[in-house]
């Protein structure tokens, strides 16, 4: 019997700016920027034909604020930086390119592509598929599981880990679910969350384990080390909303994707008609 085939959930913007940092200075027939649109097309054609799945589906990030700026202002606050006007019109541009291929791309403001990837997850799951989720995102290690494994890229989407719960627990010494509470307790400097004071990565997981939540170490703060103590006692509050942003959400308006082949006519033509020639001719073979 055959192997039922994963629905293949890809992060876009995580992968859009990695290919806009490889690929920034690649400009189309006409010289305007594509390096983004270019790099992020060629992982997504390597990422299907690696993983063979059912279908594939890209999570596209909001721009508006959700309520993680709300819990904490200072939330994702190094990025608000005057953004580069090329990498913003590519991201604009993304979406519709990848739909002419026949991907889903999926934005559900206000919230962000990781919770976009865990609902898909989730509902993959639900119906007792399997799901890979290719991310650089280390947040997404909370997802993995029996049914959903992390796929991190090391070098494009040629050279990828696997990361499963046992990975999870190998790398950080905690489980999948306790991924969020190790984020609040040792902080996450990519998203702008401190944590607690002079805890790092190796003592949040030997709390986590020895307490089994961030609640456990705050109940039991008085058997930390004064310095622990009074960081944990003084930050709890902080430290539950730190929780609360770097939880996933599960449950946002979103269906499970159909099975579905890509268009490789579609997309060779679309890609051509954004000055992307060269890469064009080779998914249009794809297509003959």
């Amino acid at each position: 019997m055959a192997k039922p085939r994963p629905l293949l959930i890809v992060d876009g913007d995580a992968l859009a700016h990695r290919a806009w940092f490889a690929l920034g200075h690649v400009t189309g027939r006409d010289g305007q920027p594509v390096g983004l649109l270019q790099g992020t097309i060629q992982m997504l054609v390597g990422a299907w034909d690696a993983f063979g799945p059912r279908a594939l589906a890209v999570a596209v990030d909001s721009r508006e604020r959700s309520e993680r700026h709300a819990l904490v202002p200072a939330y994702q606050a190094q990025r608000d930086a005057e953004p580069d006007a090329d990498l913003i019109a590519q991201l604009d541009a993304l979406p519709a390119l990848v739909r002419a291929f026949g991907f889903p791309a999926i934005a559900v403001p206000p919230w962000e592509a990781d919770d976009v990837c865990a609902t898909l997850a989730t509902l993959e799951e639900a119906a007792r598929g399997t799901a890979l989720v290719l991310t650089h995102d280390r947040d997404a290690y909370q997802l993995a599981s029996a049914r959903t494994t992390v796929v991190r890229p090391v070098s494009g989407v040629s050279e990828v880990e696997h990361v499963d719960p046992a990975g999870v627990e190998e790398r950080y010494g905690v489980r999948p679910d306790q991924v969020p509470d190790l984020i609040a307790l040792r902080g996450d400097p990519s998203d702008n969350i401190p944590g607690a004071r002079g805890i790092g990565a190796k003592t949040a997981a030997e709390l986590l384990v020895r307490y089994g939540d961030l609640e456990g170490v705050i109940a039991h703060a008085d058997e930390l080390t004064p310095a622990r103590a009074r960081a944990v006692a003084e930050t709890a509050d902080d430290l539950r909303r730190y929780r609360r942003i770097a939880v996933m959400r599960r449950d946002l308006p979103i269906e499970r994707p159909a099975s579905a082949e890509p268009d490789w006519e579609a997309g060779a033509e679309a890609c051509d008609a954004a000055g992307m020639g060269r890469l064009a001719v080779r998914i249009a073979a794809r297509a003959g």
